[in-house]
């Protein structure tokens, strides 16, 4: 029996030091590149920018003595044997990481250079194979039997062009989501929206999220509840597939009255694999009180770095194809766009992304508020 590992490749990451890593990607982890040595490229076949990827890595820092553990490093926690975590530490060091293919690099070597987000890993930490996602699997097998009876044909024939993980989804097993609603994609929806919602960025029905998915993205519906999205009582229908070039409702519920905003940035960003429109009150608040000129100057470190990431959009009625213009041409070259008297939207490489954008910029606007405010009481 031959249990030898055979390293595929090799992570190239901002992240050289284990205290600098999150403890899971989707908690504010980078992109990075995966390069892969040229024996194995013909094992990239098929792969497209858009995929739901599975990264198995060799953990090769982590310590192989360790049976139990405190959870997350958390010395108040009581300990678990590794075997119930998902600690580094263990006896064959194995990563498992849920990214999203964005890019993919042919090198002068042979070898290919995957871009890819988010992911924890350190730099150097070596490679042992690649797979594609549980929840994508699935939704490829049951396009090879041929989909359920009564599929709908409507993707197929909007996404003809069979670009990225898209064209996997027709035929795809029955989801808890609705038709056509691929559910793993969902889930991170939710589970954004939630975390959104738990502090403070979303209220009530307001805001709206999306995620591309190949040729088409998937949206929030106009209605739905952030914080308790897919459990409230709309259930099925709290989210609509929805092609980008388009603009066709491909399964699901009505889209989000700013579907076309979410649209536009996907047409002048192809690099954008995810939106995230806030409300933040803090935000709102500065808006509120002085220019948009004037909003997040301050002098600190953080300000100059957060306002090179922000556009500005003219004040424009919500749900208009006007906003929706004026939001995209921003986000040509921003990340971040403050619509005035409106809110904040974010794009990045993962939701988890332009969440936490949206998160710097909200506590950087409660600094700038608790600074105006101190000036007012020496004033006084």
């Amino acid at each position: 029996m031959d249990t030898t590992l055979r390293p595929i490749g090799v992570i190239v990451s901002p992240r050289t030091d284990l205290s600098q890593c999150p403890k899971q990607g989707d908690e504010g982890a980078p992109e990075a590149w995966v390069e892969i040595a040229a024996p194995y490229v013909p094992g990239l076949d098929t792969l497209t920018p858009g995929l739901s990827l599975t990264l198995l890595t060799w953990l090769h820092r982590a310590d192989r003595d360790v049976l139990s553990v405190h959870p997350r490093g958390d010395m108040k926690r009581p300990r678990r044997g590794v075997f119930n975590t998902r600690s580094p530490a263990r006896p064959n060091p194995v990563g498992l990481h849920e990214v999203r293919l964005l890019e993919l690099v042919p090198g002068a070597d042979g070898s290919m250079r995957l871009r890819v987000a988010p992911l924890e890993a350190l730099d150097g930490t070596p490679v042992i194979d690649i797979k594609t996602s549980y929840r994508q699997r699935a939704e490829g097998m049951a396009q090879e039997r041929g989909g359920e009876p009564g599929a709908t044909n409507r993707m197929t024939k909007c996404l003809s062009n069979g670009e990225g993980f898209v064209s996997a989804i027709v035929g795809s097993a029955p989801s808890a989501w609705g038709e056509g609603i691929p559910e793993g994609h969902a889930d991170e929806l939710r589970r954004i929206c939630l975390r959104g919602w738990q502090r403070g960025l979303y209220s009530g029905f307001n805001g709206n999220a999306s995620l591309r998915l190949g040729a088409a993205c998937l949206m929030t519906c106009s209605g739905t509840i952030k914080g308790d999205l897919g459990r409230g009582d709309l259930g099925p229908g709290d989210l609509a597939l929805v092609d980008i070039a388009t603009g066709a409702v491909l399964a699901g519920g009505k889209p989000s009255s700013e579907g076309a905003m979410h649209l536009a940035i996907y047409r002048a960003r192809p690099d954008a694999m995810a939106v995230v429109h806030t409300h933040p009150p803090r935000l709102l608040a500065l808006g509120a009180l002085v220019p948009p000129d004037d909003m997040l100057r301050l002098p600190i470190y953080e300000s100059e770095l957060l306002r090179a990431q922000l556009g500005f959009a003219p004040a424009h009625a919500p749900g208009t194809q006007e906003l929706a213009d004026a939001v995209a041409a921003a986000a040509a070259t921003r990340d971040a766009v403050w619509m005035e008297r409106h809110g904040l939207c974010c794009t990045g490489p993962s939701a988890a992304r332009a969440l936490a954008l949206a998160e710097e910029l909200e506590h950087l606007a409660g600094v700038q508020l608790a600074v105006l405010s101190a000036h007012a009481k020496v004033r006084d």
